[in-house]
């Protein structure tokens, strides 16, 4: 067993690490929004065939695009905000000491 002290975090992998779980959530939400999406816009009654077409493919790519693109880049935002506000307590407290075991 060894200890690592941590100093600091990078701010940039863990804004990644974040914003990339945001979007696989957003996704999984997504693909349950698309589908209400896709019941809404058939079931308009005033639409002719080809709107109800289009609408649908809006639907699609905005639930499957648009919604993960957008929680990647709030979530980006969250992971960083959070990794500045641990480096400065990381900074103040002289980092963290952790016990890592070495597999054999």
């Amino acid at each position: 067993m060894r200890k690592v002290l941590i100093r600091k975090l990078g701010v940039g992998s863990i804004a990644r690490f974040v914003g990339v779980a945001s979007a696989i959530w957003a996704f999984i939400f997504a693909v349950f929004a698309m589908f209400g999406g896709i019941a809404a816009t058939l079931e308009h009654d005033g639409w002719s065939f080809v709107t109800k077409i289009l609408a649908t493919l809006g639907v699609v790519v905005g639930s499957l695009v648009l919604i993960p693109a957008i929680a990647f880049v709030w979530g980006w935002l969250y992971g960083a905000i959070i990794a500045l506000i641990a480096n400065l307590f990381l900074h103040t407290a002289s980092g963290i000491e952790l016990d890592v075991e070495d597999e054999a």
